[in-house]
């Protein structure tokens, strides 16, 4: 049964569209958009409170609070102290429900799937289950921005194959595969990538430290870099940014494009609580 839920929002509207957040040590939330700006919108929850962190979603005071693409936080009254698994925009509570987070914030909850207690892999807008265990039959999903999920066949992909699941991407039998927002899987066989050292939301270091990312079309890229930005500094990855040990901060936006960002109030490099 596919259930919508509503929640409150604590933000007036602004146009701006966001794809993460991340809580300072301070409890400072912050947000990015799809351009790749940095907001600070004077929401504050403290990281010891958080339990769970996925990319547009995050669990505090064991209560759900969602982020819309304008970047506003919704505190919902979605009771969560457990989950068995999660994506960016799902995840699986602990009685085996699949909760999916729209783009709008706003949260949808399907109850009547038994596949969801056969999931083997969690990806970040995707995940796979084991449907015959004895026939070692294994499923590919996808979970749009809508909040939909549906099973996805693509022409010379064996779910099975499946061994490194990132944000909107995976690797399977040595080659890469994209997600898009929609759900829509591409293979991208051009790309060569001989392993993976960091998994983020919509990008990937390789083994040669190379940075891959990810449009939400579902393009796989090598962007440029900014002046900056030294791949082996990098210490923390979250959806959609990066982090070196500096506290230079880094965006990629939709369309696989590389800024850095700066605030003056605040030191990014303290983030407490990453987006993922």
């Amino acid at each position: 049964m596919k259930k919508l839920f509503l929640a409150g929002l604590t933000l007036f509207s602004l146009q701006a569209f966001s794809q993460s957040y991340m809580v300072l040590n301070n409890g400072v939330t912050l947000t990015t958009d799809k351009a790749g700006f940095l907001y600070d919108f004077d929401q504050f929850i403290m990281p010891y409170k958080v339990t769970i962190a996925g990319g547009k979603f995050l669990v505090a005071d064991e209560k759900l609070i969602t982020v819309n693409e304008q970047g506003f936080l919704f505190r919902t009254e979605e009771k969560i102290k457990k989950i068995k698994g999660k994506g960016s925009n799902y995840f699986l509570n602990d009685d085996s429900d699949l909760v999916v987070i729209t783009s709008t914030g706003t949260f949808f909850k399907y109850d009547k799937d038994s596949s969801f207690k056969k999931i083997k892999t969690f990806g970040g807008n995707f995940y796979t289950t084991n449907t015959d265990e004895k026939k070692k039959i294994v499923d590919l999903y996808t979970v749009n921005t809508k909040g939909n999920y549906f099973k996805m066949t693509t022409a010379g992909l064996n779910p099975a194959d499946i061994t490194i699941a990132g944000g909107s991407y995976f690797m399977a039998k040595g080659m890469i595969y994209t997600v898009s927002a929609d759900g829509l899987v591409y293979p991208k066989p051009e790309k060569k990538v001989s392993g993976i050292n960091s998994l983020g939301g919509n990008f990937f270091i390789d083994s040669g430290n190379f940075l891959f990312t990810v449009s939400e079309e579902g393009f796989l890229m090598i962007p440029v870099l900014p002046p900056k930005m030294i791949i082996k500094n990098i210490v923390k990855v979250g959806s959609n940014y990066l982090i070196d040990s500096e506290g230079n901060f880094f965006v990629v936006d939709n369309k696989g494009a590389v800024s850095q960002r700066e605030s003056k109030e605040h030191d990014l490099g303290s983030a407490k609580v990453i987006s993922l």
